[in-house]
């Protein structure tokens, strides 16, 4: 389409032939040719000078959010006809680079290295390239759009913690392990229960099963590791912030940085956007599964995350909950998935401090309703943390 500075040109040129043609001057007529047929060729060679340019984009497969991400941009000229002044426009998982290109020979190839800076998080097929050049005549100015085959998995940025679950129970009465029948005598002995199938015959107490009349078995209680199932809200209302600062780019930030802690130690996890999604998923210890599906997760949802569901089929797992401080989970302690597992961790972001300088939205919970849920939430004996500001991340995870 052409310029402004184009159409001043035509604009110029018409003005001059009506003068012409009233005035009758044949000079003034030869004047208007040439400023008609001057913009029209320029922007004719302009279009001609960005056809049939190939770009090609070599980035490696996958990068961090927010690491420098260095690519090669090769642009090809198959064509006879040498290309002039290129500006390139080149955009890609969500960052951006502007090039330029002097000369570009005919069937000649360039390889132009550059980085791309702070990738976002993401799945991307390509790149989208935009060349305009306004040679050979400067007047008229062409653009066109082109796609590149470079597709990159952008996983989300990760924190390396130090403590371990362990470490943020110690005083809290909680263990962070399960009651698991064993005859392991340096194990805590529970007491004497009635037999369950599958009880090792060893694990029998005579004297006890004598007196009563029926078999009775020893329990002891070891420890065990504790088995997360990381449940991330997608629920678009509930996000706040902007881009990186955002309440759903942190819990995902820290859902990868847990789940590397626990690919790290090689112990089972499971992680999804409800629990019918993490249910479907299963248990694992694969954190490139895992950091595959948080590098594609966005926030869609058009409903608060389901907690009245019974859709976590393992008894021995700990639900560690990922949400916004939405007034929708004001009644947290009130759910399902809280009366089935009372020691869930929930990490809330407190969306406020997120959106602060935004247009506020639905109001979020306040001081006092944060404070009622937390107090239900520990008479329960659930773990509550609440997070304020991205920064105070790596403090809070290693505090868990």
């Amino acid at each position: 389409m052409p310029t402004g500075k184009t159409l001043y040109w035509l604009l110029a040129a018409a003005t001059l032939y009506l003068i012409a043609w009233n005035v009758g001057s044949g000079w003034l007529y030869v004047l208007t040719v040439l400023l008609t047929a001057f913009p029209l060729a320029s922007l004719i060679l302009s279009r001609i000078n960005t056809r049939r340019i190939e770009p090609r984009l070599e980035v490696p497969p996958s990068t961090t959010d927010g690491e420098m991400l260095p690519a090669t941009l090769e642009i090809t000229n198959p064509s006879y006809w040498p290309r002039f002044f290129l500006d390139l426009d080149c955009r890609y998982a969500g960052s951006r680079q502007r090039l330029f290109l002097p000369l570009l020979g005919p069937r000649e190839s360039r390889r132009i290295s550059s980085v791309f800076d702070q990738p976002r998080r993401g799945l991307y097929s390509g790149a989208d390239v935009k060349i305009s050049s306004a040679a050979p005549v400067g007047l008229a100015r062409s653009r066109r759009r082109l796609e590149t085959n470079s597709p990159i998995v952008v996983y989300p940025r990760r924190h390396q913690l130090a403590g371990d679950w362990a470490s943020g129970y110690k005083n809290t009465g909680y263990m962070v392990a399960s009651a698991l029948a064993t005859r392991n005598t340096a194990s805590d002995y529970l007491g004497v229960r009635d037999y369950r199938s599958g009880d090792n015959p060893r694990s029998i107490h005579w004297r006890t099963s004598a007196r009563t009349g029926s078999l009775e078995v020893i329990e002891y209680a070891r420890q065990s590791a504790m088995t997360p199932v990381f449940l991330v809200d997608t629920f678009f209302e509930a996000d706040r912030g902007k881009d990186m600062a955002s309440t759903f780019e942190t819990a995902v930030t820290i859902a990868a940085s847990l789940a590397q802690r626990e690919a790290i130690h090689k112990r089972r996890f499971a992680i999804g956007f409800s629990p019918e999604d993490a249910a479907a998923r299963g248990l694992s210890h694969s954190a490139e599964e895992s950091m595959f599906w948080l590098a594609g997760v966005n926030a869609t949802s058009d409903a608060p995350m389901d907690l009245q569901s019974k859709a976590l089929p393992w008894p021995e797992i700990t639900p560690v909950l990922l949400l916004t401080s939405h007034p929708a989970y004001a009644r947290l302690g009130q759910s399902t998935i809280l009366e089935d597992f009372p020691h869930s961790i929930i990490i809330m972001l407190d969306g406020r401090e997120f959106e602060k300088g935004a247009r506020p939205r639905t109001p979020l919970m306040d001081d006092t309703a944060l404070d009622q849920l937390a107090e239900r939430l520990d008479t329960m004996g659930a773990e509550f943390l609440l997070v304020t500001s991205p920064d105070e991340v790596p403090l809070c995870l290693n505090d868990l």
